[in-house]
């Protein structure tokens, strides 16, 4: 998918020229105090790079030239994966700069502003990448000297975890440059050694990872403060606090570890980056031991790893649905060909690899355990976040589990037919010029509120941010101003689903999906139109026989076949407008949840404007009949 360039500063115009025919600038990433790095496809190799540019007028100085040429050369030495790798190196037209991997997602820092403090075992799973790509580069006699949050990127799809910006790197582990007083390094997450220009080896850059672990789990910092030269004394002489005098749900495994990250003598942390790497591993076993059910789960009947690989194979080709409707609203004539997408008639492939699955001899012989169904349906092609999101679904809601389960086939091919459709779930998806943090704030506000009025149930797979899925409930009518009368009482739909997603190359802006299930509806309207269907038939044979017994007094005719007759026609007739009026009433709910989308918008465009979201009409309460039925 290209990517199309937004709205730059004036500064980027002369870079843009001055690379032209070799780099095609398509959009500013960021900037520090070493230069701006833009996205560009180079037009040779035909491939997505960041370019990280020295503007001419930094250019002048001999050492910030210098520390920027070292920053490449000492990047490009490195080859790993959780390492950003460097391209080129150039300087035309008085721009020095060089090309690098470009990573789509969001740095860590992002995250934990977005966020606060994350999940346990989320934070090991950095921390331990990052020790691995920070023990390669120590092997190499390189430390890196300004680890922070910001120089941490977390790819977007894998969640691989990835070094950058080597800038102010050193090879000859020497004191800082300051010469100028010009601090090298964030003071934030400064080694003790580092803070008192000391010489460094790799520890000090573990120092620092300590400070990412002990930020990113509690939410804040072990040192704060407003003045640098008072955060840096902190770090020289003062004992931080215990990770868990601050965050005391973090496990104990974990919090020891970054405690022994930040001990003031470089002696007295881990050697190396291996060994912290390890550390965190034994840590990562606590953590997944600790965020197990109550009664310590690790494995599943048979009938309820049934039910997570049909669920997640219905959520995978529930998601195909969505992405090939985006792709042909947006590319016209273009066709998804999704291959790899298990529909829900393929759930047998997913048994059969269940069956196959590796026993335990001391699980019961109808269970499985959890990783086994992961496995099988990785093997039957369905996607592990599936089965995630299915598994927290029966966590959380068994009997929604099992009401979202494909309905028997005779019943599917009667819907069918009677409906003149086989769709099964709807999706509408909008595009906002925001930050995904900010479009979930109004979201969360807007939907909630009169007269929407939604009631969030539970988060299915994690944070919204990080692909999570929020559930919500739909309220009764209750509200003079209802607004989903075709989703709750047309389609029979209970609850809606809300995900977020990044935009496709940009991360100032979002796309909010909202989906709906038609599956659980279906019978309920089954129903009540063979109701209609059958009331309508009384009705007609009553008018039949009528006009049997009519006829009968004129020329003593039986009255049988014309109440038959009419019974019959009636019947047809309000069958054959089910499958009209059924779709219409689809329509119509789509139009509901578009109009819901449009409300956070309104609400997006309000805050820019006034800094403040409108406010919602109050509550005007009706009589209605539906409630007495359940509804």
């Amino acid at each position: 998918m290209s990517l199309h360039a937004e709205s730059a500063p004036g500064d980027v115009a002369p870079v843009r020229s001055a690379l032209r025919g070799q780099y095609e600038i398509q959009r500013e990433l960021g900037r520090g105090g070493m230069g701006i790095v833009l996205l560009a496809r180079d037009e040779r190799l035909d491939r997505l790079v960041a370019l990280k540019v020295l503007p001419p007028q930094l250019a002048e100085h001999a050492e910030t030239k210098e520390r920027f040429l070292r920053e490449a050369r000492m990047a490009a030495q490195l080859s790993h994966p959780n390492i950003v790798p460097v391209y080129r190196a150039d300087e035309i037209n008085g721009f020095a700069f060089f090309a690098m991997g470009f990573v789509e997602g969001e740095t860590l820092g992002e995250r934990i502003r977005d966020r606060g403090a994350l999940p346990a075992a989320d934070v090991v799973r950095v921390l331990r990448e990052v020790a691995w790509a920070l023990a390669y580069a120590h092997a190499r006699g390189i430390v890196h000297r300004d680890v922070k949050p910001d120089n941490i990127l977390l790819e977007r799809g894998s969640g691989r975890s990835v070094v950058t910006d080597f800038g102010i790197a050193r090879s000859d582990f020497n004191p800082a440059l300051t010469q100028d007083g010009y601090v090298l390094g964030t003071v934030h997450f400064m080694s003790p050694e580092q803070a008192s220009g000391e010489p460094l080896d790799g520890r000090s850059d573990l120092y620092a990872l300590g400070c990412i672990g002990f930020l990113a789990l509690s939410g804040r910092l072990p040192f704060e403060g407003s003045a640098p030269q008072a955060i840096l004394v902190a770090h020289a002489t003062k004992e931080p606090p215990a990770l868990r005098s601050v965050a005391p749900s973090v496990p104990p495994a974990l919090a020891a570890v970054i405690d022994q990250c930040l001990r003031k003598r470089a002696d007295d942390r881990f050697a190396n980056g291996e060994e912290l790497a390890d550390a965190l591993g034994k840590a990562l076993q606590a953590v997944e031991s600790a965020a197990r059910d109550d009664n310590g789960q690790t494995a599943l009947s048979s009938d309820d790893a049934m039910l997570i690989w049909r669920r997640a194979a219905e959520l995978q080709a529930e998601a195909a649905a969505r992405l090939e409707s985006r792709m042909r609203a947006t590319a016209g004539s273009k066709q998804l060909v999704a291959t790899s997408m298990v529909p829900v008639e393929a759930q047998d492939g997913a048994t059969a690899a269940g069956q196959n699955s590796t026993s335990d001899a001391s699980l019961p012989t109808d269970a499985y355990r959890l990783r086994d169904v992961e496995a099988a349906a990785v093997e039957a092609g369905i996607s592990q976040r599936y089965v995630a999101l299915a598994l927290d679904e029966l966590r959380a809601s068994p009997n929604a589990v099992q009401r979202a389960q494909p309905m028997p086939r005779w019943k599917e091919s009667l819907a069918t037919r009677l409906f003149g459709t086989s769709q099964r779930t709807l999706s509408v998806t909008r595009r906002f010029a925001a930050a995904p943090r900010a479009v979930l704030q109004v979201l969360g506000r807007s939907l909630q509120a009169a007269p929407w009025s939604l009631a969030l149930r539970d988060t299915l797979g994690g944070h919204p941010l990080d692909g999570g899925v929020l559930v919500f409930d739909l309220p009764a009518m209750v509200d003079g101003n209802y607004k989903w009368t075709w989703t709750r009482y047309g389609v029979y739909v209970p609850e809606l689903r809300v995900s977020l997603a990044a935009a496709p190359g940009s991360t100032k802006a979002c796309e909010v999906t909202i989906h709906v299930s038609l599956r659980e509806g279906l019978t309920a309207n089954i129903a009540g139109y063979g109701i209609i269907a059958g009331g309508g038939s009384a009705f007609g044979g009553l008018i039949g026989a009528a006009i049997g017994k009519k006829a009968l007094l004129l020329a003593g005719a039986a009255i049988g076949g014309p109440a038959l007759a009419g019974a019959l026609l009636a019947g047809v007739a309000v069958l054959a407008t089910a499958g009209p009026l059924y779709r219409w009433e689809i329509r119509k709910t789509e139009a509901e949840l578009q109009a819901a989308l449009a409300t956070i918008d309104v609400a997006m465009r309000s805050i820019d404007i006034f800094g403040e979201a409108p406010t919602p009409p109050p509550p005007r309460p009706i009589s209605s009949g539906m409630d007495s039925f359940g509804f």
